[in-house]
């Protein structure tokens, strides 16, 4: 699968391979559609000591499950935040942090939302 990274702070960002991760439990494996450029994404690349994964908002279909996971199952969609590597094709997803895309939504629509969204109902 490929994946984005980057070696050093304000360095530059490199598609790389790398094996398809397996979902630890508790987590969703989800093929990913669309993912979000945030601020502190952006942050993390140019402002971080060292490099680290860059995770961020996602959505896309679940192709696996981690043991315990009992919300969602294969074929699923879903949006969420990931803590992992999630600029990639796939992406590890803790299912407490998912939420279910519905089917007339788009992944983009979806992924719009993850953190907008959360911020606009705290506001509410």
């Amino acid at each position: 699968m490929r994946r984005v990274r980057y070696d050093s702070p304000g360095g530059p960002l490199f598609m790389e391979e790398a094996p398809v991760p397996e979902p630890a439990a508790g987590e969703l494996l989800v093929r990913c559609e669309a993912i979000g450029v945030t601020l502190p994404v952006v942050r993390k690349v140019t402002e971080a000591a060292e490099p680290v994964a860059l995770g961020g908002e996602i959505a896309g279909e679940v192709v696996a499950v981690g043991e315990g996971v009992s919300r969602f199952r294969l074929g699923d969609r879903v949006t969420g935040l990931c803590f992992g590597h999630g600029y990639a094709d796939f992406a590890p997803l803790l299912e407490t942090m998912a939420s279910p895309v519905p089917d007339d939504a788009s992944a983009v629509d979806a992924v719009a939302l993850v953190r907008s969204g959360l911020v606009a109902l705290g506001a509410l």
